[in-house]
């Protein structure tokens, strides 16, 4: 899954999604979490990119007000077409959510250890995302989930499910208002490549959601498994 994750440099998105202007105030985040409110990539009806700011948890747009249905954070990329929430969105409602890297949580002894897990080469990337738009008796709510996908070699040893990367390559195409073949979009919906990413062992700070400041994501001295995470800024596995 993919439930925290890190922009720590928001002002870069602008230049890095091409947007032709950003319209929003954004500051550092370094613990993302479910329920707050945080930019996303969408391409408008003239074909622009836009930033807009969404709610983290999906509400759908079928929702009644007022009631407490759940708002799911992810998606699995499995199952889009199958699910009453998601198959709609599929092919006219995606989104990019910008980040700088993200959390897992590795079952370790007895407890979770949280990882931080980033891409060297592509220091700000694209998460897979989709949104709704629901109308309450508050006015409109744009909400967005996160897609996860099967793990890569690298995750595996994290957990079962990572969230879907793009690579820049598949960005314009994800957003394209015009990609409407459910099964083309299906297509991009896999593993990030293992040897791009690089993780490692944080402090369990970030396990509180009031904690948001750079230390989150520093190296912690010994890894889960017991070995020093000195000299492994680039990982291809944990094991």
């Amino acid at each position: 899954m993919c439930g925290r994750y890190v922009l720590k440099a928001p002002e870069d998105i602008s230049e890095r999604f091409q947007l032709r202007q950003l319209n929003i105030h954004l500051d550092p985040v370094y613990n993302a979490a479910p329920t707050m409110h945080l930019p996303v990539i969408v391409e408008n009806t003239s074909g622009d990119r836009d930033a807009q700011l969404m709610q983290w948890g999906l509400i759908p747009r079928w929702s009644k007000p007022g009631s407490k249905s759940v708002a799911p954070i992810n998606a699995r990329a499995e199952t889009l077409r199958e699910k009453p929430m998601f198959r709609n969105l599929i092919t006219r409602k995606r989104c990019i959510v910008p980040a700088n890297g993200f959390y897992e949580w590795k079952q370790t002894d007895g407890r979770k250890q949280p990882y931080y897990i980033s891409i060297p080469d592509n220091p700000t990337f694209g998460l897979a995302g989709l949104y709704d738009e629901f109308e309450g008796k508050d006015g409109v709510t744009a909400s967005y989930t996160i897609i996860t996908t099967s793990p890569n070699e690298l995750m595996s040893s994290l957990h079962n499910r990572m969230p879907v990367i793009l690579p820049r390559a598949d960005e314009e195409e994800w957003l394209s208002r015009d990609m409407v073949d459910a099964d083309q979009i299906q297509r991009l919906l896999i593993p990030y490549n293992t040897d791009a990413m690089t993780a490692w062992p944080v402090s369990t700070a970030v396990n509180n959601t009031r904690h948001n400041n750079p230390t989150l994501i520093e190296k912690i001295g010994d890894d889960a498994d017991g070995e020093s995470s000195a000299g492994h800024a680039r990982q291809s596995s944990l094991l």
